[in-house]
């Protein structure tokens, strides 16, 4: 599971530079930014993510970085950095598409220079004597048209003895944790359709799919097949009972089917069940937005 998680997130990324360097064919080039475009924004961001799969030991990744935006709206630069970190809906479901992500940026005349949010680490609780502390390397983001760019510190997925309770949290500046974060428990799928679900269980989707949740209040659910840009986004509110049912239409699934060629027949696809904390904290000048994540996937075949 976790090798197919690593597809999905390397073919969406490749998916948002080729959806860039499209953009920039059709331009005849990237366009340097407006002289009078000064930078609207500056933001620090920090993201853990806890990959949980079936009986097999947890995994970390670590991603930071400090962001300059320039342009006229707000962006969800994280989101745009590492596509399984977009912000999700309020409540409810929607489609998400790197490709349009990407090409919204360009049409609003935005841009985002990236640098690595460097020194800083993650520590565990209880400590792990495999993996005491995390510290991010540098790492290039592939340019894309020309407005997203620039360097950030990555680490992981890095195998874990067991979930922590907590998260440690070191500056630059400091040999001691700045900071302590609880890591989120994670949302229980329960059934699809009725059913207990199991990898590679085949799912009709006529009349939408229906997903029951234990522990469901904040959760998310991602629903993408392998390989594509494109994934529908559920979320429940946090004020949600301990059970909730989330029922992703059949008016967004149809979507799903569209990316993929081979939709008469069936698309494999990754669900996800995901909840995330964030929270400010003195990780750079300005403080960095700390987003904590835990999360699961299981692999199905969607039927059209």
């Amino acid at each position: 599971m976790l090798c197919l998680r690593a597809e999905i997130r390397a073919r969406a990324l490749t998916a948002l530079v080729a959806a860039g360097a499209l953009t920039a064919a059709c331009d005849g080039g990237a366009h340097p930014p407006d002289a009078q475009t000064t930078v609207s924004a500056t933001s620090a961001e920090l993201s853990v993510r806890f990959d949980v799969a079936g009986d097999k030991p947890p995994t970390v990744s670590v991603l930071g970085f400090r962001a300059a935006t320039a342009g006229p709206d707000g962006e969800d630069v994280l989101g745009l950095v590492d596509p399984l970190s977009a912000a999700a809906p309020d409540q409810g479901c929607a489609l998400r598409d790197v490709d349009e992500a990407t090409s919204a940026l360009v049409s609003r005349g935005s841009s985002i220079d990236l640098e690595e949010l460097g020194g800083v680490g993650v520590g565990f609780d209880p400590a792990d004597p495999t993996v005491p502390l995390v510290r991010p390397f540098p790492r290039v983001f592939p340019d894309v048209a020309g407005v997203v760019g620039g360097v950030v510190a990555e680490s992981g997925p890095q195998p874990l003895a067991a979930m922590p309770e907590h998260v440690s949290l070191y500056s630059a500046d400091s040999e001691l944790a700045i900071a302590e974060l609880a890591v989120p428990a994670l949302p229980r799928l329960a059934t699809v359709n009725g059913i207990v679900p199991t990898a590679g269980a085949r799912i009709e989707t006529t009349s939408g799919i229906a997903l029951s949740l234990g522990a469901a209040a904040g959760a998310i659910v991602e629903l993408r097949p392998f390989g594509a840009t494109v994934a529908v986004t559920c979320s429940v509110p946090t004020n949600a009972s301990t059970e909730a049912v989330v029922v992703i239409p059949r008016a967004l699934l149809v979507h799903l089917f569209a990316s993929r060629s081979s939709a008469t027949s069936g698309v494999a696809a990754s669900l996800e069940v995901a909840r995330r904390t964030q929270i400010r904290e003195p990780l750079a000048a300005g403080g960095a937005r700390v987003s904590v994540e835990v999360r699961s996937a299981l692999a199905l075949e969607l039927r059209p």
